[in-house]
């Protein structure tokens, strides 16, 4: 149709828009400049730039794009549904809310609209509204497997269930170390996250019980922070009490061959019965092999109360296998705090994670480590449920 009529907008708009979502992105663009060319105005080209752009990701591009449309034509329903998909992206619930009902009010059978106001509510935790906007959009667009897809989701479980072990071998006649733990934790919200934990652990004929509590709050898609405090009565060798908080921000988005990639930094504070110890790490996070491989690397800095100092570095990479066989590995050249003091230890260390099923998850690990004084050989299991 293009070479019988080569300047055809409609035919320009209707080809990008085929190319554009087979990810010829570049090629989509240059349609729709060359329709641009011929009608600076016109609307169905600019609207396809901007599905371009959501496309690629490039979701400040898209916004910039949407809002010069909507100054324009503020009552234009394919440009209030883009608006909506784009504070979806940013987050913003509210502007998506308010533009995919603006949207449903212009048109009332809108299915699009439908399935916004449907995957606002999911955002904002509330699945079965959701699900009643899902079913809407569903009766005007029957067989619809979009629609389906969303629907076939189940519902989200609030609850996760953490329990491990750990037997610890050590050399020159040393003994057994054991450390076993248990955690539950609760999502109040898609953004907060509040959980407990307990940990039981011997040394030395010495045993300890250890309590702390963690919020976990995400700010935006992007940005996240947590803070968590800790408590052990009658310690022996472990922190009398500890409070710890960290942040996270990733800086690039996933694409297919490289991303998310994320800086973080884990603060704490550790008081002992003779010392307290401040640590301070640093690390960044990649993901490559479209997510599959991540590789993060960690700077120790620790400091007692007495100015001594000790620095590592922890490195390590995750790999999914296939979607429910993970495995992971690394080596650690770092301090670890042990009774208060600052104990210089490498580490290799490795293990694996099985999904049974969709609530269940079991884990192994094993971990070799040198100290100045005894080697110690570390074997974990552990299993976490979701409900």
């Amino acid at each position: 149709a293009l070479k019988l009529s080569p300047k055809n907008t409609d035919v320009l708009v209707a080809l990008g828009l085929v190319v554009g979502s087979s990810q010829r992105f570049d090629e989509a663009d240059h349609l729709f400049d060359r329709a641009l060319a011929i009608k600076p105005a016109l609307l169905d080209a600019r609207l396809g730039k901007i599905r371009l752009a959501i496309w690629q990701g490039e979701t400040p591009r898209a916004r910039a794009l949407t809002d010069g449309v909507l100054a324009t034509a503020p009552d234009n329903v394919e440009a209030l549904d883009l608006d909506g998909r784009i504070a979806l992206l940013e987050a913003d619930y509210t502007r998506a809310g308010r533009s995919f009902q603006r949207a449903l009010a212009l048109e009332p059978r809108n299915a699009e609209a439908l399935v916004g106001i449907g995957d606002v509510r999911r955002a904002e935790g509330d699945d079965e509204a959701a699900r009643q906007a899902y079913h809407q959009a569903l009766a005007l667009q029957p067989g619809s497997a979009d629609v389906e897809q969303r629907l076939a989701v189940p519902p989200p479980r609030n609850w996760r269930l953490d329990l491990g072990s750990e037997v610890s071998d050590l050399t020159n006649g040393l003994g057994d170390w054991t450390d076993s733990s248990a955690g539950i934790a609760y999502r109040l919200s898609p953004r907060t996250t509040i959980s407990g934990h307990a940990r039981l652990a011997t040394r030395f004929g010495h045993t300890d019980v250890q309590m702390e509590g963690r919020i976990d709050q995400a700010f935006t898609p992007t940005f996240s922070a947590y803070a968590l405090a800790a408590v052990t009565p009658d310690a022996d060798f472990l922190a009398r009490y500890s409070i710890g908080a960290g942040v996270s921000w990733q800086v690039l988005a996933p694409a297919k061959a490289f991303g998310p990639f994320s800086l973080n930094i884990d603060t704490r504070y550790d008081n002992f019965a003779d010392t307290s110890v401040t640590s301070i790490q640093p690390w960044v996070q990649a993901c490559i092999l479209d997510g599959r491989l991540g590789l993060s690397a960690r700077w120790v800095h620790a400091e007692d109360d007495t100015g001594t100092v000790a620095d590592g570095y922890v490195l390590r990479a995750d790999l999914a296998v296939t979607e429910r066989f993970n495995f992971f590995a690394g080596y650690a050249d770092a301090p670890e705090i042990d009774d208060g003091a600052l104990v210089p230890t490498r580490t290799v260390f490795g293990g694996i994670s099985f999904e049974v099923s969709d609530p269940l998850t079991l884990r192994a690990s094993i971990a070799h480590e040198e100290r100045p004084t005894f080697d110690r050989n570390i074997f974990g299991l552990g299993l976490t449920a979701r409900f």
